[in-house]
C-alpha cells in the first residue's frame, strides 16, 4: 500500500514536469488553442497538488491504490511522449488525461 507522502509525490512531479515542460510546449503550439489546453493543463495540476498538500492524502483503500496507480501510468505516458518526441497535439492530450488521474486520486486519497 502507498503512503500518504508517495501519493503527494506523484502529485507534484506531475505538475513539476508540466511546469517544466510548459514554456517548449508554447513555443511549438501553433493555435491559440493548444496555448490554452498546455496553460489550463498546468494550472489544473498546480490547483490539484496545492490540494492534495492541504488534504494530506491519508485515506487509504483498494480505489485509493488503483487511482494512485493509474494517475502514475498517466504521468508515465506523459513522460514517454516527451522522451519519443511525440507532437504537440498528443502530448496536450495526455497531460489532460493525467489531470484528471491525478483529480481522481486527489479526490479519493483525501477522502473525499
Amino acid at each position: 500500500m502507498t503512503t500518504p507522502q508517495e501519493r503527494l509525490f506523484e502529485v507534484y512531479e506531475s505538475y513539476r514536469k508540466a511546469y517544466e515542460r510548459r514554456t517548449q510546449d508554447w513555443k511549438d503550439a501553433t493555435t491559440t488553442e493548444q496555448a490554452d489546453a498546455i496553460e489550463h493543463n498546468v494550472e489544473a495540476l498546480e490547483r490539484l497538488y496545492l490540494d492534495a498538500a492541504k488534504a494530506a492524502l491519508d485515506a487509504n483503500g483498494s480505489k485509493v491504490e488503483e487511482a494512485y496507480v493509474a494517475a502514475k501510468k498517466a504521468r508515465e505516458n506523459v513522460d514517454k511522449a516527451y522522451e519519443q518526441a511525440k507532437a504537440l497535439p498528443a502530448k496536450i492530450r495526455l497531460v489532460g488525461k493525467l489531470t484528471g488521474a491525478v483529480g481522481d486520486l486527489v479526490k479519493k486519497a483525501s477522502g473525499s
